[in-house]
């Protein structure tokens, strides 16, 4: 099922991807101009595997009364924004306006995974142009700084 619309946002579509806010639009268009190449809701991960459940369980019906419910508890996953890989780091990006009540739950269990997760990752939630541009100055930061590493490094 697809998540419900963002709060005060604006779908819209470019590059043939349908945003949900034109800030993600934005946001994709910086990453892209400075030399990023970044993938749009591409990938989910599982935070709680759902089950079909054993136990019986009664609820109230449409009608009031008590009805069986046993259905298969669906999957909970998250979706990054915005995903990408710089030198060995792979880069997910969250887009928040308005965070809903489940959110934050969700950002620390994705957070729990990547911890235990094989590799270099790096998490950024931006809510403004400015804190995306500081981000994407710390990469560069960080990229000068290998390169000369790698200088100091073929020198000795």
């Amino acid at each position: 099922m697809a998540n419900k619309k963002i709060i005060n946002a604006t779908p819209v579509e470019s590059d043939g991807i349908e945003f949900k806010s034109k800030f993600e639009e934005k946001v994709y268009n910086i990453l892209k101009d400075n030399g990023l190449q970044p993938e749009y809701e591409s990938q989910s991960f599982i935070l709680w595997e759902g089950f079909k459940p054993t136990v019986p369980f009664y609820t109230k019906s449409r009608k009031g009364e008590l009805k069986l419910n046993q259905n298969k508890l669906k999957d909970i996953t998250y979706t990054p924004d915005f995903i990408f890989t710089f030198l060995d780091q792979t880069i997910y990006v969250e887009v928040k306006g308005y965070a809903n009540d489940v959110f934050p739950y969700k950002f620390k269990m994705f957070r729990k995974i990547l911890e235990d997760m094989p590799g270099n990752h790096e998490v950024w939630e931006i809510f403004t142009k400015r804190q995306l541009l500081e981000c994407i100055s710390n990469l560069k930061k960080s990229l000068g700084m290998s390169q000369n590493q790698n200088t100091e490094q073929t020198q000795h």
